[in-house]
């Protein structure tokens, strides 16, 4: 396959996948790398029960780090790729890990011709219960927006619709990925800093959202998914919504 081809999904490591793409192809990457999840005091739900993250997701793929600094030296690379695949004034979605969200941002500004445009956030209206009562329920994501250049693709709407907040129920879901992100946190994110015909790229596609919406939106995707498990989930979800893309 010509790796330029504008919309598949590959079982493949990104690392490889990335190299193969022209630099200043994409208009936007937007991807959910693994951050440290997996927890057994944290829970979330997969195939209808509420486990802790550990059992979901952490025997499926790398998933610790010894400290912030180690785990950044483990992103690099894929940024490095991110930067050079990207156009001018493209843009880089990330989801990170809360706790080191403002730190991260930081090191990338530092390191890569990256500039920090802002964060965005996901307020679940029904979050899961507390189990241990010694926190707040976890009803928060967010992810960072950063721009290569100081322009960028950016669809401004309605005043009220452009608030960086975005909320949304947690709900029934496509696949049986454990951390499969909901479409009413995506889809804003494709109409908002892409316009149909761009080419959106998910280094990470675990369940496919990101693709999904994409393609639903007119827009062309790339996704690589490394574990085969979550890569047939993903292919099977393509399939079945009818999406044209190669695999």
């Amino acid at each position: 396959m010509n790796m330029n081809e504008q919309s598949y999904l590959l079982n493949i490591d990104s690392n490889l996948g990335l190299k193969e793409l022209s630099s200043d192809f994409v208009d936007l990457v937007l991807t959910d790398p693994p951050y440290g999840i997996a927890d057994k005091s944290k829970l979330t739900k997969s195939e209808g029960r509420i486990v802790s993250t550990n059992e979901a997701w952490g025997e499926q793929f790398k998933d610790t780090w010894a400290n912030v600094d180690e785990y950044y030296e483990w992103l690099k690379p894929f940024i490095t790729e991110f930067v050079r695949v990207l156009k001018d004034n493209g843009s880089l979605i990330l989801f990170l890990d809360r706790k080191y969200t403002g730190l991260i941002t930081y090191y990338l500004e530092r390191d890569f011709d990256l500039n920090f445009k802002n964060k965005i956030y996901f307020k679940k209206v029904n979050p899961l219960p507390s189990m241990r009562k010694n926190n707040y329920r976890s009803s928060i994501e967010e992810c960072v927006w950063l721009t290569k250049g100081k322009q960028c693709c950016f669809n401004f709407g309605e005043q009220s619709d452009m608030t960086q907040v975005y909320e949304g129920a947690i709900g029934r879901k496509k696949t049986k990925h454990p951390t499969e992100k909901y479409q009413w946190m995506i889809e804003p994110l494709i109409k908002n800093h892409t316009k149909p015909g761009d080419i959106v790229l998910d280094a990470f596609a675990g369940s496919g959202t990101t693709l999904t919406v994409a393609k639903q939106n007119n827009r062309h995707a790339i996704g690589f998914e490394m574990n085969k498990d979550f890569y047939q989930m993903a292919k099977d979800r393509c399939i079945k919504e009818q999406l044209e893309i190669q695999f």
